[in-house]
C-alpha cells in the first residue's frame, strides 16, 4: 500500500519495532541504531539551517567554513575541508568565493610554500554574527524535543566523540 500524502515515505523506525517486536539489544543492533539516528539528526540539523540561511541568501556550508575559521583559528585549505567534511576541490572554489568577497584571507603558509593557509577577516566575522541567529534558531528548533539538561548531557556525549 502507499502512503498517503500526509504520511511520511520514510519510516523513522525498523518495521519489527512498530510492530512491537522484541529488538535484538547486541552492540551491532546499537551501533547502527546510534548511526541511523546521528545521521538522521545530523541532516534535520543541516537542512533546517540550510532552509534559513538560503532565505537571506547565504550558503550553509560557507557559513560552516567561516565559522570553523573562528572557532578553531586559520588552517591549510586541507585541514579545513577535513574539518569540514567536504572534498577539498569543492573547498578550494568556496574559499576563493569567499575571499573574493573579502571575508576570508588566502595566502602561502612561510614554513611549506605549497600549502594556502586560510584565516577569516573582520567583514568574514561580522557576515558569520549577522547570521548566527539563523543557525541558531534552526539548531533550537531541531532540539526542541530536548531539555536543556539533556542538551547538555548530548553535548557532552557528543564532544567525547569529537576527535579533531
Amino acid at each position: 500500500m502507499a502512503p498517503r500524502p500526509s504520511e511520511p515515505a520514510i519510516r523513522l523506525r525498523p518495521a519489527a519495532a512498530r510492530a512491537g517486536a522484541p529488538q535484538p539489544r547486541g552492540a551491532r543492533w546499537l551501533n547502527e541504531e546510534v548511526g541511523r539516528l546521528l545521521f538522521r539528526a545530523r541532516r534535520a540539523l543541516w537542512s533546517a539551517a540550510a532552509g534559513r540561511l538560503e532565505a537571506h541568501g547565504e550558503s550553509v556550508l560557507a557559513w560552516q567554513l567561516l565559522n570553523q575559521l573562528q572557532r578553531c583559528g586559520p588552517g591549510t585549505q586541507r585541514e579545513i575541508a577535513e574539518r569540514a567534511a567536504q572534498h577539498p576541490t569543492g573547498v578550494s572554489r568556496l574559499l576563493e568565493d569567499l575571499e573574493r568577497g573579502g571575508y576570508v584571507r588566502r595566502s602561502r603558509d612561510p614554513a611549506d610554500r605549497r600549502k594556502v593557509r586560510v584565516e577569516i577577516t573582520a567583514l568574514g566575522i561580522a557576515r558569520l554574527e549577522d547570521s548566527r541567529p539563523e543557525v541558531l534558531t534552526a539548531v533550537d528548533q531541531v532540539l526542541r524535543p530536548l531539555s536543556l539538561a539533556e542538551r547538555d548531557a548530548l553535548r557532552a556525549l557528543l564532544d567525547k566523540l569529537d576527535l579533531h
